[in-house]
């Protein structure tokens, strides 16, 4: 057994010393038959080794600037293959008033509060409710920056009767109504009713009210509100009016957006102020032919290219930022926060986890974990162009949104350098300094990979045959003297016996010379030797230049063999 082993691995090395030579054997072939520039000469057998290295540096420095400039393409491709312009053709755009969501600092009412305790929590006892009411009180304005608050106060009251109702529910039952946040509103410069207008949501900056968001919030989930609000260029304003009636929290966005926790408030209103705020819409949208490009050179994606899983109705970041928050939350705590929309087969967080949610409050919500977002590539963005607050006007309090002017700007983003530019340049660097095409490279795979195998195959005898001559050649000996040594065979002429009379007569006269000499001019230049027959037949058999032998020993000296 051990000796078919030894014998199996000796035809092994045996196959792959011969592969070996094959390869030696195509590589030359290869270097003299290609049709890159200047290799051919690299390889030509009878050229000075000035001229091969001359070539060799040429040709490395058209291969290393090839390269150079074939990096700087591919980098150009991977971080800028797109561009933004101005898009003129704007005429049919829908222009969409932006979301605008009031969140008053105090989001519950004590006498609701103070009700639910007594009556569902306390058992009627007044002392009792009395510490569980602020509570009740921090669930409609829970945060992540809140949580540790909560905890606190829940475990200085026992609650027993807490646990049959969820946070989410608990909050519902305490919150502030919308007629005691806002009491006069206008839209387009026509009066509207606010609580109908102005939606609850419950989210990660606690209860608010949003005027034209996407969705609003009940007890049980979140649902949508339904179609947005048009603005037409014959509308008589472009602007929503409306009057607080305490200390709030403005926030303006995109009605494609989901509010959350990625979002500032641009205005902080107090009582008895006029606050005006002129806005700007600039939108920008790519175009289809950016599909082409991975996610990360265009670093966008598209509405229907990803599907969210708390999130499917189509892509946003904000959506994509608070999925991830969410999943974040679920693993860590194993519950969801009550202000996130309730998820089937998921348990929304009671009183007991409120200590988890506060212990990692900084990994839910480290964006670092949320690197896998990237923004819309069709996104909407209001700019705050001019805010006016007066205070000298008691008598007309109130906030007032408006366009500074109709939005008549659009950006598109286009594909500016694509897969078919970027092979188009490529090709035509690699023609420019090295004359290398596809079919080049086709040629190299042949050269070292079927090529090479069909000789092993074919001409596996020849191979070996000079596989053995190669190693059973005795290695050259070293000259240790300064003086010049020739590598031509010297010339030896022999002593002719002197011819008789009869026979010099009888003989034509010789024509005879040396081998190196010619008619014209004495001695053959190395220059004036024939190569052209030099690399005939190299594929069927073997060919060795004659051994250049000592005139005077049968020692070997110098000798070459050409696989």
């Amino acid at each position: 057994m051990k000796l078919k082993k030894n014998v199996k691995l000796k035809e092994i090395f045996d196959t792959v010393v011969i592969f070996r030579r094959s390869l030696i054997f195509q590589t030359k072939e290869f270097f003299q038959n290609s049709t890159l520039h200047g290799v051919r000469y690299i390889a030509e057998t009878g050229r000075p080794v000035g001229e091969k290295f001359m070539w060799f540096c040429f040709t490395s420095i058209g291969a290393v600037t090839a390269l150079v400039i074939i990096m700087s393409l591919w980098e150009k491709f991977q971080t800028n293959p797109t561009i933004t312009g101005l898009d003129t053709d704007f005429h049919n755009q829908n222009v969409v008033f932006p979301t605008t969501v009031v969140c008053p600092e105090i989001a519950f009412d004590h006498d609701r509060a103070f009700e639910v305790a007594l009556s569902q929590l306390a058992d009627n006892d007044y002392s009792l409710a009395g510490y569980i009411v602020p509570f009740l009180e921090l669930l409609p304005s829970l945060s992540y920056e809140t949580f540790n608050e909560a905890a606190v106060i829940a475990s200085s009251v026992e609650m027993e009767a807490v646990h049959q109702k969820t946070l989410r529910q608990w909050a519902f039952e305490s919150v502030i109504n919308c007629e005691d946040v806002l009491t006069e509103c206008k839209y387009r410069d026509e009066p509207i009713k606010c609580c109908e207008a102005f939606k609850p949501v419950y989210t990660e900056h606690g209860y608010c009210f949003a005027f034209n968001s996407r969705f609003q919030s009940t007890e049980d989930a979140d649902i949508n509100s339904g179609s947005p609000h048009d603005l037409y260029e014959t509308d008589k304003k472009w602007a929503l009016f409306f009057v607080p009636n305490s200390t709030v929290k403005i926030y303006i966005f995109s009605n494609e957006e989901y509010f959350g926790q990625d979002f500032n408030p641009q205005i902080e209103w107090s009582e008895n102020e006029v606050v005006e705020v002129r806005i700007s819409k600039k939108n920008t949208y790519t175009t289809d032919d950016a599909r082409q490009l991975s996610i990360g050179q265009r670093k966008c994606i598209f509405h229907d290219e990803i599907k969210l899983k708390y999130f499917p109705e189509e892509y946003t970041f904000s959506s994509c930022m608070k999925e991830c928050r969410m999943k974040k939350a679920i693993k860590l705590c194993k519950c969801l926060p009550p202000f996130y929309k309730p998820i089937a087969n998921v348990k929304m967080c009671g009183l007991n986890d409120l200590d988890c949610l506060t212990d990692y409050r900084n990994n839910i919500t480290n964006i670092k974990d949320c690197m896998q977002c990237e923004l819309s590539c069709s996104k909407t963005v209001y700019n705050i162009e001019k805010l006016i607050k007066n205070i000298e006007r008691p008598d007309a309090p109130g906030v007032l949104v408006e366009f500074l002017t109709w939005p008549i700007i659009r950006y598109k983003r286009e594909v500016l350098f694509g897969w078919v530019d970027l092979l188009v340049s490529f090709g035509g660097i690699a023609s420019l300094f090295l004359g290398f095409s596809l079919l080049s490279g086709v040629e190299i795979i042949y050269y070292f990979t079927l090529r090479a195998c069909c000789m092993v195959y074919k001409n596996r005898q020849e191979l070996e045959e000079i596989e053995e001559r190669i190693q059973n050649q005795p290695p050259p000996p070293i000259n240790m003297t300064l003086g010049m040594k020739s590598y031509t065979a010297p010339i030896v002429v022999t002593e002719k016996q002197p011819l008789s009379a009869a026979e010099k007569i009888s003989s034509p006269p010789s024509n005879d010379k040396p081998p190196d000499y010619n008619d014209i001019g004495g001695r053959r230049r190395k220059a004036d030797k024939d190569y052209t027959a030099f690399a005939k037949s190299m594929y069927k058999t073997p060919k060795t230049l004659p051994s250049y032998a000592d005139a005077t020993t049968t020692n070997w000296q110098y000798g070459h063999y050409l696989p």
